[in-house]
């Protein structure tokens, strides 16, 4: 045994210790600006790819053990009208495109330190397909501008007032500011506000004791706003609560207006409505709502039929 604690000790002392800042580093998103930045495993298939275009706006995604999950490492580029995903999986290289036409909604989330992007839609040869990336929430901005690639309302047409449009939601500084906040932040240059829906958190009650009462949180506090190009779901994030402590983060679903088939609005439980929005390929999101809201909501379902 102290031969063999002896050894191992050895063998720890040879190897490389990372600093608590280098371990950080490793969640982080990396932008590759030259060919000669792209890693190895990647190189001549990226080539091949990109070809004789001029080099796209391109993404590497972390990979290490112990950041939500263990991640895979992804290269991630914009060219041509399309999100190129290359990936190595069981040892083999894959190419996955998304165009852009082709994607159903795009969600952003961030926790903290944690931030993710999620794509729905049909990848290559038509098939329905998810691809997820996280990354440290410290580096989300360098994510951003395939997000802005991929929402409908980039480059919308000009002569709409940004601060116009982001004062609408001024009637929520009383309600849920975090929530105000996160709408002005959402909105792209030039596109315009059509109409908006608060939903305060609903809680139920669990039970009394010793004169505290617990609740249980159906849905947390979201906003559904609906602008000339798309749909915009912003939520709390739903993992946190009173009782637990307060809700840090914030989930953002972005769905053009031109992919939603259908809208249905039906009854959870006698409390409850579920708002479904219906998407290509079977796909839905849904969201929950009080029903003292129902008035509120079929005026905003009205609107969003209007405009899809």
């Amino acid at each position: 045994m102290v031969r063999e604690s002896r050894l191992v000790a050895g063998i720890k002392k040879r190897l490389p210790l990372l600093t608590a800042e280098e371990q950080t580093r490793l969640s982080w998103l990396k932008v590759i600006r030259s060919y000669a930045e792209v890693p190895d495993v990647y190189r001549s298939s990226f080539e091949a790819l990109v070809s004789d275009s001029l080099f796209p706006y391109t993404v590497l995604t972390p990979s290490y053990a112990g950041f939500i999950n263990r991640e895979k490492e992804k290269l991630v580029c914009y060219l041509d009208g399309k999100i190129h995903i290359l990936e190595e999986v069981t040892g083999i290289l894959t190419c996955t495109g998304y165009a852009i036409k082709d994607v159903s909604y795009v969600e952003t989330g961030k926790v903290l330190l944690q931030s993710w992007v999620k794509l729905s839609g049909l990848a290559d040869r038509g098939l329905p397909n998810t691809a997820v990336f996280k990354f440290n929430t410290v580096t989300e901005h360098l994510f951003a501008p395939l997000v802005e690639k991929i929402r409908p309302a980039a480059g919308c047409s000009q002569g709409i007032d940004p601060a116009l449009e982001r004062s609408k939601f001024n009637f929520l500084g009383r309600a849920n500011l975090k929530l105000m906040n996160y709408a002005r932040r959402s909105i792209l240059p030039g596109e315009q506000v059509i109409t908006s829906l608060l939903q305060p958190e609903i809680r139920a009650k669990v039970l009394t004791l010793f004169n505290k009462t617990f609740y249980h949180t159906i849905s947390p506090a979201h906003l559904s706003i609906l602008t000339d190009r798309e749909l915009i779901l912003i939520k709390e994030d739903p993992e946190k609560g009173p009782d637990n402590g307060p809700r840090y983060g914030g989930i953002w679903t972005y769905i053009p207006l031109n992919k939603i088939t259908a809208v249905s609005l039906g009854e959870r439980d006698p409390n409850t409505l579920t708002l479904s929005i219906y998407l290509p390929e079977n796909d839905e999101v849904s969201s929950i709502f009080a029903r003292a809201n129902r008035p509120e909501l079929e005026q905003f379902v009205s609107r969003l039929e209007e405009m899809r």
